[in-house]
């Protein structure tokens, strides 16, 4: 007997309900109680037989990135670290999760600045987490992940240092922009300059105003290059501008400032040229100004948005 392909993705409420509970019964809260319940809908009536069996086709498409997460696992290893925190095996359980107990973090979409004890500032981007060690000889911040604006207090005596994925930047002036996402990191210095180090492979550079490098352990110390100092600072005002960057990037940049997943029905529309200025603090009317501007559509549900073809 030949199996039918499942139909297209069609945007309509008995769909929607059956991705939705595709959504949750992956989520790591599921019960077997939820899975009988959802056959059970999907017996209930022909047509949520056929809307399951296309939100299914389009969960397949996702690929392993939407793969049942090892929820359980991850919670007994944080309950683990926790029980050997309170057994004194504190410095092997905080080693193992670093940033988890960050002195400072933001969250989602949150943008806040901390005002440093030696007179020096850090503006945090949304998901941002950092450590403050301040100690006679230096001040040093130890930047997990996230984005930072560091504007640095003059104290000569004591060198004001950012420490992150496998470098350390150096202020040498006045303030400057770090971020640092996986294993990549991105420094731009706005007023004066920065001195740039990586560990291994060793490496260093003086970076001055306007300028920019990248670097990460993989490929080391990039050339330094010019950058638009606005641009790269208009986080702190809310504000993100693309000129020609791919769909891609671009939605992987905006979903750092809100909660959900989002994926596309086909990888063709990740290379779509995106260009214009959009506000961090209102992530959902980017998507709306996608559907807008692309040939693209936007499916919204809770804790998942798809972006497929208009002709879908």
């Amino acid at each position: 007997m030949t199996r039918r392909a499942p139909a297209p993705l069609k945007n309509d409420p008995l769909t929607e309900r059956a991705l939705s509970w595709l959504v949750h019964l992956h989520s790591g809260s599921e019960t077997a109680q939820d899975w009988d319940d959802y056959h059970d809908w999907k017996m209930a009536h022909p047509s949520h037989a056929e809307a399951a069996a296309r939100a299914e086709h389009v969960w397949s498409r996702l690929g392993p990135a939407l793969k049942p997460p090892r929820r359980m696992a991850r919670q007994a290893a944080g309950t683990l670290a926790v029980c050997l925190i309170l057994a004194g095996g504190g410095a092997l359980a905080v080693s193992s999760f670093p940033g988890w107990f960050a002195d400072q973090a933001t969250g989602l979409g949150e943008i806040r600045t901390v005002a440093l004890d030696d007179g020096s500032s850090v503006v945090m981007d949304s998901d941002t987490r950092f450590d403050i060690d301040f100690t006679a000889p230096q001040r040093r911040i130890r930047l997990f992940d996230g984005q930072i604006f560091v504007t640095v207090a003059a104290d000569p005596a004591r060198p004001f240092i950012v420490e992150a994925g496998g470098g350390e930047v150096q202020a040498l002036g006045t303030a400057f922009n770090i971020r640092h996402d996986d294993t990549k990191t991105a420094v731009s210095v706005t007023e004066h300059a920065v001195r740039v180090s990586l560990i291994k492979p060793e490496a260093r550079l003086d970076l001055t105003q306007g300028n920019g490098v990248d670097f990460d352990p993989a490929t080391g110390l990039g050339r330094p290059h010019a950058v638009d100092v606005e641009n790269v600072t208009a986080w702190r005002r809310g504000e993100i501008l693309f000129d020609g960057r791919p769909l891609g990037a671009v939605v992987a940049e905006m979903g750092r400032y809100r909660r959900g997943a989002i994926f596309f029905t086909d990888d063709r529309l990740k290379h779509l040229p995106v260009t214009g200025m959009f506000s961090t603090r209102d992530a959902d009317e980017f998507l709306t100004a996608l559907e807008k501007t692309l040939p693209v559509r936007v499916l919204r549900l809770p804790y998942l948005t798809l972006i497929r073809p208009r002709s879908d």
